[in-house]
C-alpha cells in the first residue's frame, strides 16, 4: 500500500512540475477584456465613436439614459439591448476591420433613424 501511495505522490509532483510554466503562461493570456461604457439616449450614443482591435475581446458596458434602445452593428453581427437605467455587459470580439455604423435596433421615437455611432475596427 505504501508503494502505491509513493508512486501516486511522485506522479502528482511530476505533473505539477510539468504544468507549472504552462499554467503561468495561460494566466498571462487570461487578461480581463477592456471595458467600454456606452450610453444611449434620444437620439444618439455617448461616445459617438469607438476604436476596437480586430480579434480582441471587449466588454461593452451598455445602458440607456431614457427609453429602451439597442446597439446594433449589422456587419459585425451585434444587436445588444440597452435597458433604461440598467447596465448590461456584452462580450464582443470584432472579426473584420473597417469603419462600421452602429444604430439603434429598437424604434425609440421620431429621431430613431438619425441615431448612430461609428465603430472603427483596426489591426493589432
Amino acid at each position: 500500500m505504501k508503494m502505491n501511495t509513493s508512486v501516486a505522490a511522485l506522479a502528482l509532483v511530476g505533473m505539477l512540475a510539468l504544468s507549472g510554466p504552462a499554467s503561468a503562461k495561460g494566466r498571462a493570456r487570461d487578461v480581463e477584456p477592456q471595458v467600454i461604457e456606452i450610453h444611449a439616449k434620444k437620439f444618439g450614443y455617448e461616445p459617438e465613436q469607438i476604436t476596437l482591435h480586430k480579434g480582441e475581446t471587449y466588454k461593452l458596458h451598455l445602458t440607456s439614459d431614457d427609453v429602451p434602445h439597442s446597439l446594433r452593428i449589422k456587419q459585425l453581427d451585434l444587436n445588444a439591448k440597452m435597458k433604461a437605467g440598467e447596465f448590461d455587459d456584452v462580450l464582443f470580439t470584432p472579426e473584420q476591420m473597417g469603419d462600421f455604423t452602429a444604430d439603434c435596433g429598437l424604434y425609440c421615437g421620431a429621431g430613431h433613424k438619425k441615431m448612430s455611432m461609428i465603430v472603427h475596427v483596426v489591426g493589432k
